[in-house]
């Protein structure tokens, strides 16, 4: 595995923790985190090597959620 997907999955924890603050419910916040995920590694070269994924990730999180909301 390479460097950037070792350091994205060390991110999952914080990951569901927000998800979970997010929606309050385990399910739809583990469907957050798994299409934060998906979007993440399909858009990997948008990420700066060297720096932390955790800013880059919740960003993308984030405006998946608001995504949902306004649906």
């Amino acid at each position: 595995m390479d460097e950037k997907k070792a350091a994205i999955l060390s991110e999952i924890p914080r990951l569901r923790r927000y998800a979970r603050s997010l929606l309050r419910d385990r399910d739809s916040a583990d469907d957050l985190v798994q299409d934060c995920l998906e979007r993440a590694l399909v858009r990997l070269d948008n990420w700066q090597t060297g720096e932390s994924p955790r800013r880059w990730l919740f960003t993308i999180m984030h405006h998946l959620f608001i995504d949902q909301m306004r649906k």
